[in-house]
């Protein structure tokens, strides 16, 4: 979803991996001399790294993926990780570029790996990567090969370690994307829009655009910049002519007055959109052709002005308002970490029902949720992992500045959490490097670290920043202020209060804590209190709460079997808890009221239940079967607490303002269940391989009354356009498998997630022993496909060596070959064309070797010659296996025998007879093909 569907170049690469969780390791099997010297090689990695790696036993794999998800649960695994097993994995990938990408400039961009990994191209590594929440590009042109070549993309990931001290996953997460760019072009994120207020209302608009020249020849360009409204145009810049060296950078600015823009904002987040188009141009001005020398980037942004201010907190679009946000941790339930976009769009946009208005990426920077808060109206402080100031960490900062700085939504940097030398010299240094590293590619945003101490030091990373967060504590809100009342104050973790979706007792001995807003964690606060110590000061700017969504792992406050945390106002699928309803009557501004309590069939007549009573209205009455208990005026934060008999009817409040009515909430005994209803996240599918869709099913009686005890199984069948990737029900106990099709209701709730499979409609019938089946059909929209780099399954053949020089007569095939001899016999690649040696020399012989490994699993295989040209000898472990001396071009088939050798060693003898082209050799890359039918 990060890019658009016209965009020229961009391929989506995350269909068809093979995978497979394993230990293998890209260093050769044996230590004999030859297999060192040729490891100590470019391209010479071994394993699953190397092109002719027999992965046929792998599993399919498509992408986004988390391969621990799918694991049962163990109290041998690790509690902050969700008492699953983590460890290391390879995918892999075959494509072929065409010959019209030579001289193009290839790069692949992931968005996200966890953790470590190695990323290898046809055998040699291009790139390690050590951080799992950022992304990153590399650029492959260097090492890729065209048709009808193969290369072969594998990535090692390396997750028995960690970074974060809960549920990391492990795997290609995120999307993975390769992109096509002509020699000059528009560098990586390289364009930066920079919209600034003028006095007069009006906008100066700028837009720097770095231009890349790939390749050696130096050459001219033109930039034409065009900014559309809601996919109009509105303003074209002047164009802007330069020339660029080759292998060089070039930096272009360009700036406009834009009048009666329309701000961006929470309420109404209006976009615009800058299109930079970069022309080559030849040597005397003309234009390159569109395929060589056409480069385009379009780029959202928006209009808005922040400010952070000491004693009056954040300010946007010149309103004082309070941050009202939330921390999350970017797993969801029964995917994982590998969460689809639309998942995302759905976790954002509860929140925002709640009267939200700013997201806290907790620890993790992700382009997809920047994309969707953009849309939504979300503030975002996007936030490093990794606190550090060595040039590594550094170059990943830059990286999550060059992903954010577009983004009207993103209104702080956060460079640190909780980190033990915040209040040291040391972090002083720290904070100030890296500070400075952010503010060199962006000054526009405050740059702040989440302190849990360390903030009241008289050195420290507190006097290196703009701004200071503080978890917790809020009881130093007026401390810090006092001794720092220069220094803006954001409450950047806060609450840690406890809840179970649908429990109203505390049963401690059985992990489960009730709904009233009465348990926190020692460090923490309820919900009630911590957002009273924020609202009631000024200076402090707002709240980020701690946390929007259960997560799985760092189980708080019990250990095994609890495999997720207790923290989150929604559980982990995003149904509500009672949390919710205490953020709507406190954030929102229209009337509202809710009653918290455990109302039904369970109960005895007569047990005095306790009820609490969330409002912002100026009085509040509680009523059971019409008959009125109390009315009395409401408390701002504490809210209203009752006890009351509990009977069999219904329990109202109501709600006035200035005497009249102004809201109110019923509740009433349900029956026993009747039937399960079933409502989607969306109302349709797109047909582009991408999407995805929350099947959300609630256990209803005849009445269609919530049946909150409901326990039963639940079934999932899918058919047509879609899949189910993922089950879950919110319970923080639960030890159900997470890919499965079914699930049990926890509290009368339980949900599926289904991805795109398929242009037809996807109907899925949801069932529950002896009650009746639901039945709901998803439309499947077809849209303009992003197109996708698809996978081939050709094991190409590597390790082929030519003798150094043509003889006049046919060969001796017993020569002994010394396997440290890496001169007579000279690396050769097979890529279209025959070799030079040849050229005009009839009647002489050429020497082709190769040693090949094959599996011994029972299959029948060929090598396959695509393209030889010349008299052809081919000889198999001494024996004759096949010749060719009636024609001089065409194919070749060579079978190889059943039997227990495993290392076939291959002669391939040439003779140059072609009289019409005086060209010989092996043209194109030699494959290994399975038998058909065997």
């Amino acid at each position: 979803m990060k890019y658009y569907n016209d965009q020229p170049g961009i391929y989506c690469m995350n269909r068809d991996w093979r995978f497979r969780e394993t230990d293998i390791s890209d260093l050769p099997a044996s230590r004999r001399h030859d297999d060192v010297y040729d490891y100590s090689k470019a391209a010479g990695a071994k394993g699953p790294a190397e092109i002719s790696y027999d992965d046929s036993e792998w599993e399919t794999a498509e992408l986004p993926h988390d391969w621990v998800v799918q694991k049962e649960f163990t109290p041998d695994a690790m509690l902050n990780h969700g008492y699953k097993m983590r460890g290391n994995g390879w995918y892999r990938k075959k494509f072929r570029l065409g010959e019209e990408d030579m001289g193009k400039q290839i790069l692949l961009e992931f968005e996200g790996l966890s953790s470590k990994a190695s990323i290898y191209i046809n055998g040699l590594l291009c790139k390690r990567q050590f951080y799992g929440y950022n992304s990153f590009s590399v650029d492959i042109s260097d090492f890729v090969c065209f048709y009808p070549a193969v290369n072969q993309l594998a990535v090692k990931i390396e997750a028995d370690a960690w970074e974060g001290w809960w549920y990391e996953g492990a795997g290609i997460y995120r999307n993975v994307w390769l992109i096509k760019k002509s020699p000059v072009h528009i560098d990586y994120q390289g364009v930066y829009v920079k919209p600034k207020e003028q006095n007069d209302g009006t906008w100066k608009l700028e837009i720097e655009t770095t231009i890349e020249n790939s390749f050696g020849t130096g050459a001219g360009f033109r930039l034409e910049t065009a900014l559309y409204q809601s996919g109009k145009k509105v303003l074209d810049l002047p164009k802007k002519r330069a020339d660029i060296n080759g292998f060089d950078h070039v930096l272009c600015r360009q700036e406009t007055v834009f009048e009666d823009v329309k701000k961006w904002s929470t309420e109404d987040p209006s976009l615009y959109e800058i299109c930079v188009k970069c022309i080559s141009l030849s040597e005397t001005g003309e234009e390159v052709s569109e395929e060589d020398g056409l480069d385009y980037l379009k780029v959202s942004f928006g209009f808005r002005t922040i400010r952070l201010d000491a004693e009056t907190g954040f300010w946007l679009n010149g309103e004082n308002i309070k941050l009202k946000g939330f921390c999350c941790h970017q797993d969801h339930a029964g995917v994982g970490v590998a969460v689809p976009y639309a998942v995302k769009e759905f976790r954002i946009s509860q929140l925002k029902k709640l009267g939200a208005n700013a997201y806290r990426c907790a620890h993790n920077p992700d382009p997809e949720i920047l994309q969707i808060c953009d849309k939504l109206g979300m503030m975002v402080m996007e936030e490093n992992r990794t606190f550090a100031s060595h040039p590594e960490v550094l170059e990943e900062v830059r990286g999550i500045v060059r992903n954010a700085r577009n983004h009207p939504s993103v209104i702080l940097y956060s460079i640190f959490n909780e980190e033990p030398l915040q209040g040291t010299h040391r972090g002083m240094r720290m904070a100030e490097r890296i500070r400075n590293t952010i503010h060199k590619m962006d000054h526009t945003r405050p740059v702040l670290g989440s302190f849990n101490g360390g903030y009241l030091e008289d050195e420290g990373a507190v006097h290196a920043l703009d701004a200071v967060g503080i978890n917790y504590n809020p009881m130093r809100y007026d401390e810090f202020h006092e001794k720092y009342p220069n220094i803006p104050l954001i409450a950047s973790e806060t609450a840690s209060a406890f809840m179970v979706r649908g429990e109203y007792r505390t049963d401690e001995e059985h992990n489960t804590i009730g709904s009233y807003d009465d348990f926190c964690a020692p460090w923490g606060n309820t919900h009630r209190d911590a957002w009273k110590w924020i609202n009631e000061r000024k200076f402090v700017a707002g709240t980020f709460v701690w946390t929007g969504f259960d997560y799985r792992g760092e189980p708080t406050p019990f250990e095994w079997p609890s495999v997720g945390t207790f923290f989150g106002t929604y559980d982990s699928c995003g149904f509500p808890k009672e949390a919710c309803e205490l953020y709507k009557v406190m954030w929102k501004k229209e009337p509202g009221i809710h009653m918290i309590t455990d109302w039904n069939s369970s109960r005895k007549v007569g047990e005095l239940q306790k009820v609490i009573v969330a409002a912002n209205c100026q009085e509040i009455e509680l009523s059971v079967n019409d008959r009125v208990l109390e009315r009395r005026k409401t408390t701002a934060y504490a809210q209203d607490e009752f006890y009351v008999p509990f009977e069999k009817g219904t329990l109202k409040a109501v709600g006035f303002i200035e005497g009249t009515e102004a809201a109110s909430h019923c509740l009433a005994v349900p029956g026993e269940i009747y039937r399960l209803k079933a409502a989607c996240s969306k109302e349709a599918l797109m047909n582009d391989g991408l999407d995805s869709v929350i099947v959300n099913v609630i256990a209803v009686d005849a009445e269609g009354m919530e049946v909150p005890d409901a326990d039963n199984l639940v079934h999932f069948d899918v058919k047509g356009g879609a899949k189910v990737i993922g089950v879950g029900n919110g319970n923080p106990n639960s030890h159900e498998p997470d890919y499965a099709a079914q699930r049990k209701l926890f509290h009368g709730r339980a949900q599926a997630i289904l991805r795109n499979s398929g242009s037809d409609n996807a109907v899925v019938e949801v069932w529950t022993d002896g009650i009746g089946r639901t039945v709901v059909e998803i439309p499947v929209h077809q849209v303009q496909r992003i197109p996708y780099m698809e996978s081939v399954s050709d094991v190409v053949t590597v390790g082929w060596s030519m003798y150094y020089r043509l003889l006049d007569e046919m060969p001796d095939v017993d020569m002994e070959i010394n396997e440290n001899d890496r001169n007579s016999f000279e690396p050769i690649e097979f890529h279209g064309r025959p070799q030079n040696v040849f050229t005009g020399k009839l009647l002489k012989y050429g020497i082709y070797y190769n040693q090949i490994k094959i599996s011994r699993d029972g299959k029948r295989r060929f090598l396959y010659f695509p393209d030889v040209r010349g008299q052809v000898f081919v000889w198999l472990n001494g024996i004759k296996a096949a010749e060719r001396t009636d024609k001089t071009t065409g194919e070749l088939k060579i079978m190889i025998p059943n039997g227990e050798d495993t290392l076939y060693k291959f002669f391939v003898i040439i003779r140059n007879e072609n009289t019409e082209s005086n060209e010989a050799g092996i043209c194109a890359p030699v494959m290994l093909v399975d038998c058909l039918g065997e």
